[in-house]
């Protein structure tokens, strides 16, 4: 039987919405134990499927499904004495710690990184948040929309110049973040196998921000600050968005000077261009930047999709025509690679779901629990952690836990 790299590891997924809960979601998926933790009324990312006009509902809930299968759930009243004390029973039996609640908030509850490395220093503990734990901001709420969209410039310098912000797809910033917490987490994991002793992973949607643009902050320090651009005039003429006679978008890209001549030859149609270094060059097509583009605009404008497609592969010029996210549901490059599988719910039905990217060994998808109800373990959890069935029935009854049906 296959055996996954996080077999063995228990990790406690204190987290809500959805770049804390999609790192234990990864970890899961890589074969971690997690045990997801949250209020007797749910956390607040069960409801947020229903501003978007996906379902809800217990037995049918994709959206919060996507950061939360493959986990087991506890549900705990953390403001509590009990509640504290089977938290601290949990991660005393965990290898990590997963939050993504404020510096404030987690001082408040007892679960900041100096107190619980303090009970247990084997703990690798793991923070995501929207702006660090430095500085005026760091108690400020941010979700990636503000974090990560508004904040670092994507909104406003990915957009077309002279038209309004960008209008970010939610968990956009999310996702990419909690890849990078995962990382953070094995390498912490490493370091536990080896020492014995815990660590302090941080990452928040601001920095992932800033990394995930590092290209643009390096040169808009050399003047590279011309943004937003337009494709009519953009930096590179083979670097750009060309549509074709019969509506379709392609983008093109092209880093290496051989290609320059290759590119307005064949794709532009250009021969001429293509012979004369003062436009066959990276800095000459820069320099000409807006009248290429208005010459390949006019050769992509004049010929079918089909047509351009077959002249860029036969060029081997790295290209791709534009889609919707929607279109990506029938992409059998995505669905031969398990990119995006079939989730099955309660109430039997089937949603498509785009899984975490990194596969090990097989790029099967390895299903062991589906979305879990709120409580849905927490008797089976409590009962490892010591406690009999009367305790636990008392624990139900104080409001302490709570434990679906």
């Amino acid at each position: 039987m296959y055996r996954q790299p996080l077999d063995g590891v228990k990790i406690i997924d204190l987290s809500y919405y959805i770049a804390g809960p999609g790192t234990g979601k990864i970890l899961a998926d890589w074969g971690a134990e997690v045990i997801k933790v949250e209020p007797l009324g749910g956390e607040p990312g069960r409801t947020t499927g229903a501003t978007l006009g996906a379902p809800i509902e217990d037995d049918c809930n994709p959206y919060f499904g996507i950061w939360n299968s493959n986990k087991r759930d506890i549900a705990l009243n953390l403001k509590t004495a009990e509640g504290k004390e089977i938290m601290d029973k949990l991660l005393k039996d965990a290898n990590v710690f997963v939050t993504s609640f404020r510096p404030g908030a987690l001082k408040r509850l007892g679960l900041d990184y100096e107190t619980v490395s303090q009970k247990f220093p084997h703990i690798v503990w793991a923070s995501i948040n929207g702006f660090g734990e430095q500085g005026p901001d760091c108690n400020k709420a941010g979700f990636d929309t503000v974090a990560y969209w508004a904040r670092c410039g994507a909104m406003l310098d990915l957009t077309e110049r002279d038209t309004s912000p960008v209008n970010p797809t939610l968990g956009f910033g999310d996702a990419s973040t909690s890849c990078s917490l995962a990382g953070g987490i094995a390498a912490g994991l490493y370091q536990q196998a080896v020492t014995g002793k815990g660590c302090k992973v941080m990452v928040s949607l601001m920095s992932q921000a800033l990394w995930t643009t590092a290209a643009l902050v390096t040169t808009s320090q050399f003047g590279d600050t011309t943004y937003p651009k337009s494709r009519k005039s953009p930096a590179s003429p083979l670097v750009n968005s060309y549509k074709t006679a019969d509506g379709d978008w392609y983008f093109t890209s092209v880093f290496d000077d051989r290609q320059y001549p290759v590119y307005l030859e064949k794709i532009a149609h250009r021969k001429d261009l293509a012979q004369d270094p003062e436009y066959g060059t990276s800095e000459g097509a820069c320099r000409h930047a807006t009248f290429l583009t208005q010459v390949i605009a006019d050769e992509f404008a004049a010929n079918t999709s089909e047509e351009m497609s077959s002249r860029l592969l036969e060029a081997d010029i790295a290209h791709e025509k534009l889609r919707h996210v929607r279109d990506t549901l029938q992409d059998p490059q995505a669905l031969l690679n398990n990119y995006i599988v079939p989730a099955q719910h309660r109430n039997g039905s089937q949603t498509m779901c785009a899984q975490p990217p990194v596969k090990f060994d097989t790029i099967d998808v390895i299903h062991r629990y589906g979305t879990p109800r709120i409580g849905e373990d927490s008797r089976s959890i409590l009962e490892h952690c010591g406690y009999s069935s009367e305790e636990i029935a008392r624990l139900i009854t104080s409001g302490v836990t709570l434990a679906a049906e």
